[in-house]
């Protein structure tokens, strides 16, 4: 049974290899052969043809593309496309069991538009602590000098000296010990504006003592995502010395196709899983769309934000990412691996009430996942292929290749009556 099925499968390879010269011979027209692009001649034999142009004074000139009659020199009109005879193929139970045929049923219903695409984790902006100094001094000590490094709430990060800062500390610890308290608290306010941290300020008054290197604490968890300045730089109000970020929440952006852009609305739930964390499978809302497409990619971005209090995800990696957009109803459907398609066209292979199979060309709509809308060329119910349906399609291509052969009409060597 195997040599028969090894046999079989051999010489239908060989078939399709032997008929592309000869179909390719047979249509050339005038001697002047015009080249086909890949699937062209198999569109055509299966009476799918793309748009041709023809004499009208002389029918068997036929051309591709616009232009004149070699003969009369008239302009060549638009030719309607011609249904070529119906091709079927018969396969023994054996077959179809060796080429592991399998089948699906047109169905009718509800189909959600089910985007595919790729999302990378980033850091969630809204939480980042950025630390700028509000006057112009000197870095001190650095506690904490490499990016990366994880940060405690309530650590210290640096020191910092300015000569402003030191004089209203003078200010303020003259005005507490002479007991001028709206002097004092003035003082102090100004301290407050220039961001000295408040646990700073109770120790100055506690300690009646100035510090000329002021020292900034972390205000929440996390690690340090940036790093400008080293020991002893110089500093202004326009100078960022760090950024800390927080790792309990990311964000996860989404390519769209500009196309697709439309069918996304915020709330939309988003289902993510990671290859590096194969256990993990996600869901999110969509919180945010962004207005302006990759200038790279030109595409659309999306962005959902997961919690990660266990701290598995890091920025850097990447998703698979399915975007659940909205339904639409009572269209008909089939699976997405049953379609053929070329250049020129899409096929489906038919099986029919005989027995037998066809391939047959169909308009296809909205893809969603696994499924894809027919817009037409097929009806409920009817069966289609949705594996090893290539083979039969190759069969079929070029038995009416042959069939085309024989029906079609003379080749145009009357160019030089004239």
């Amino acid at each position: 049974m195997k040599t028969r099925i090894s046999l079989f499968l051999a010489m239908l390879a060989w078939m399709l290899a032997a008929s592309q010269p000869l179909l390719a011979q047979q249509m050339e027209h005038d001697h002047g052969a015009h080249d086909s692009e890949p699937g062209t001649l198999v569109d055509r034999a299966l009476g799918q043809s793309a748009t041709s142009w023809t004499c009208p004074m002389h029918p068997q000139i036929i051309r591709d593309a616009p232009g004149s009659c070699p003969i009369c020199g008239m302009d060549l009109v638009q030719r309607a496309a011609q249904q070529g005879p119906e091709v079927r193929i018969d396969l023994a139970g054996g077959v179809q069991q060796a080429m592991n045929l399998r089948t699906a049923v047109v169905e009718r219903g509800r189909l959600f538009r089910a985007i595919d695409t790729v999302g990378r984790v980033e850091v969630d902006q809204s939480r980042l602590v950025h630390r700028h100094p509000r006057v112009e001094g000197w870095i001190g000590d650095l506690d904490v000098a490499t990016v990366g490094s994880p940060v405690r709430e309530g650590q210290r990060l640096y020191t910092l000296y300015a000569r402003e800062l030191v004089n209203i500390q003078e200010e303020w610890l003259q005005a507490l010990a002479g007991g001028r308290t709206q002097t004092a608290r003035a003082a102090r306010q100004r301290l407050e504006i220039l961001d000295v941290q408040p646990r700073v300020l109770d120790r100055i008054e506690a300690e009646r003592a100035l510090i000329e290197y002021l020292p900034w604490y972390a205000e929440r968890d996390g690690y340090l995502s940036t790093l400008n300045v080293r020991p002893g730089a110089y500093v202004a109000p326009g100078t960022e010395i760090m950024q800390i970020a927080d790792p309990s929440s990311v964000w996860l952006i989404a390519d769209v196709l500009a196309g697709q852009i439309d069918w996304i609305e915020i709330g939309q739930i988003v289902r993510i899983e990671f290859d590096s964390h194969p256990e993990l499978r996600l869901r999110g809302p969509i919180e945010f769309i962004y207005p302006e497409l990759d200038p790279t990619t030109r595409a659309a971005r999306v962005r959902v934000r997961l919690d990660n209090v266990d701290q598995r995800l890091q920025p850097g990696d990447w998703a698979r990412v399915r975007i659940f957009a909205g339904p639409k109803d009572d269209i008909l459907f089939l699976p997405s691996e049953a379609l053929i398609r070329t250049g020129e066209s899409v096929r489906v292979i038919v099986r029919n009430d005989d027995g037998s199979f066809g391939a047959r060309s169909i308009r296809a709509g909205l893809e969603s996942g696994e499924f894809t809308e027919v817009l037409s060329g097929l009806h409920e119910g009817e069966t289609v292929v949705r594996s090893g349906q290539f083979l039969i399609d190759s069969e079929a291509s070029i038995r009416a290749a042959i069939q085309r052969l024989g029906t079609s009409s003379a080749p145009d060597h009357s160019h030089g009556e004239h």
